[in-house]
């Protein structure tokens, strides 16, 4: 009850017609805190409204679930944004492919997703093929290539190699859409989808429930 009273009475002796200030007696908005603030728990919001003024004037607050304090994110002091869209230009790669490329992005902190890529040979060369296996039919061993990222070692890895043990017919160079995702700014990472076809050429699936965190 004494720690109820004291934060009652602090309150209002910093109340005044600007708003109610905490660690400051001259509060510019309807409350204004000085210094950190510190959760137990939730924080919520209820009607937040639309933010109309200039965005460049104004921060993120995230809380670090490492001491549950909210602290201010700044997108220019980050290594990556929230959303990173990159391509990653890699050239004069051996004939077998990209067997283990270290990105050097942190696991801990952040999430990779591979989009798309393109393949060209020698100085961007867009005649580059790679070798049929002896003694099969040209319609087997599809797909060509496999394109994945993985996590070893606390960073994330590329991996872009042709298929059952073909090569390219010379050093390939490669271009791959990256997007790299901050792990601290996603909701959630849902569930893999699964859906059987069931035979048939068109599909349509349900959007996945979210996974709270």
């Amino acid at each position: 009850m004494k720690n109820i009273f004291f934060v009652f009475i602090f309150a209002i002796s910093t109340l005044n017609a600007q708003g109610v200030g905490i660690g400051t007696t001259n509060p510019t908005h309807n409350l204004e805190v000085v210094g950190n603030v510190k959760l137990s728990d939730e924080l919520y919001f209820e009607n937040p409204g639309v933010y109309s003024d200039v965005a460049s004037n104004s921060y993120l607050i995230v809380r670090d679930n490492s001491d549950k304090v909210l602290k201010r994110y700044v997108p220019a002091t980050a290594e990556y944004s929230a959303i990173n869209s990159t391509v990653f230009y890699i050239k004069n790669i051996n004939a077998g492919g990209l067997t283990d490329f270290n990105t050097g992005i942190s696991a801990n902190d952040y999430y990779l997703v591979i989009g798309g890529f393109i393949i060209r040979g020698v100085n961007n060369n867009s005649n580059i093929n790679i070798t049929q296996p002896a003694n099969t039919n040209l319609n087997e061993f599809i797909p060509q290539y496999s394109a994945r990222s993985y996590i070893q070692n606390g960073t994330w890895h590329i991996k872009f190699t042709p298929n059952n043990n073909r090569v390219f017919d010379q050093s390939p160079e490669i271009r791959l859409n990256v997007s790299v995702y901050r792990r601290d700014m996603l909701t959630t990472i849902n569930n893999t989808i699964n859906y059987n076809m069931n035979g048939v050429t068109t599909g349509v699936a349900s959007a996945p429930a979210p996974v709270l965190p």
